[in-house]
């Protein structure tokens, strides 16, 4: 069984790769935006304006699984880009023992779309829209808890290669009553990337009032600080649970709109962030994602279910771009997957190439 792999927000991408695979597979392409609607060549010129936007992420991800879902079936290309996005059909049956899909954070919005249950566009406004709410949560927060708005939240990846398992070691750190103060519980874990590694958010006073001890608990700790343009503590209860609601409605009324709220079955299942579990119904699945949009990214427990065979053992996974973060990040910790990169002209003329051989 095939794993589909999708990025998150994290993942700026590369206008000079795109813009590579635009041109040499400017047919394929063609006709995916065609098939998308007409909107769809005003969302790539987007793109190319604003590579970091959420947005921009989720649509391009979704645009490199059309290409894949094109080029594996050249007989074939009408059939394989989605049909005029702007009238969405039931989704198709006939791939749903094909594949599982896996998302990081946003990604995880890109594997609900791959579904068919919404369009390009919409994919697009979505995305946007989360990020609008988690800014708006965000600084009323700051508002209700009387901080200064100068007060930046930061994410710090941590790393330690003699950890057992750093996201639960830290939320234990975290938990100790007789470390933080009060004012330090804008801290949480964001995301368990894996057994070695993970990203706190927090205030930056909190997190710097943090440090010391870090580095005394884990040895050979190493703190990456990443960039954080919209100043959001992403995956932080704290601040960010009341996007839920308001989060959920949005999509519900596009689905609505588009007709698909009364399906019940994904085409393709998704191991969900939020616990590991497998969504087969697309209201486990949108839940899921909802509510993993202000908790913790539980991605080790979706190497779990990968790792474990059940309910049926998946032996390959094809990570689709911007970047190539998911594709390491399952290379490492599912050994026993075979990991393709599909991020990159290169990369994507190389998976192909191979497959052909293979049916020879």
């Amino acid at each position: 069984m095939k794993l589909l792999t999708f990025p998150g927000q994290g993942t700026s991408i590369s206008i000079s790769i795109l813009k590579a695979i635009i041109r040499n597979k400017s047919r394929e392409f063609q006709t995916i935006l065609s098939q998308n609607g007409k909107e769809s060549n005003d969302l790539l010129q987007y793109i190319f304006q604003n590579p970091s936007s959420p947005g921009s992420i989720a649509v391009c991800s979704n645009l490199f699984y059309q290409l894949y879902q094109i080029l594996s079936n050249p007989s074939d290309p009408q059939d394989q880009a989605p049909k005029d996005m702007t009238k969405i059909d039931a989704p198709d049956k006939k791939d749903n023992e094909q594949c599982y899909l896996l998302g990081h954070s946003l990604g995880e919005l890109t594997c609900l779309s791959v579904n068919s249950l919404f369009s390009l566009k919409d994919l697009f406004d979505i995305a946007n829209f989360r990020n609008k709410l988690m800014v708006t949560s965000t600084e009323k927060y700051l508002v209700a808890h009387n901080i200064n708005r100068s007060n930046k939240f930061e994410m710090w990846a941590l790393s330690s290669p003699r950890a057992t398992d750093l996201p639960q070691e830290v939320q234990k750190l975290l938990n100790s009553p007789n470390l933080l103060s009060s004012s330090q519980n804008t801290i949480s874990v964001a995301n368990a990337n894996s057994v070695k590694q993970c990203v706190v958010t927090g205030l930056v006073d909190d997190l710097e009032s943090l440090r010391t001890e870090l580095n005394l608990r884990f040895p050979r700790l190493r703190i990456t600080e990443l960039t954080n343009p919209y100043n959001i503590p992403f995956h932080n209860s704290t601040v960010l649970r009341p996007v839920q609601e308001p989060l959920y409605d949005y999509i519900w009324d596009i689905l609505k709109k588009n007709g698909t709220h009364t399906l019940m079955e994904l085409n393709h299942p998704i191991i969900a962030n939020l616990d590991g579990n497998i969504s087969y119904y697309i209201h486990h699945a949108l839940d899921r994602f909802v509510k993993c949009s202000s908790r913790t990214v539980q991605f080790t427990m979706c190497y779990d279910t990968i790792n474990s065979g059940t309910p049926v053992e998946i032996d390959k996974s094809i990570c689709f771009g911007p970047g190539n973060v998911i594709y390491n990040l399952i290379r490492r910790n599912c050994p026993q997957v075979d990991t393709i990169e599909y991020t990159s002209l290169a990369t994507i003329d190389a998976y192909h190439k191979a497959a052909e051989e293979n049916k020879d």
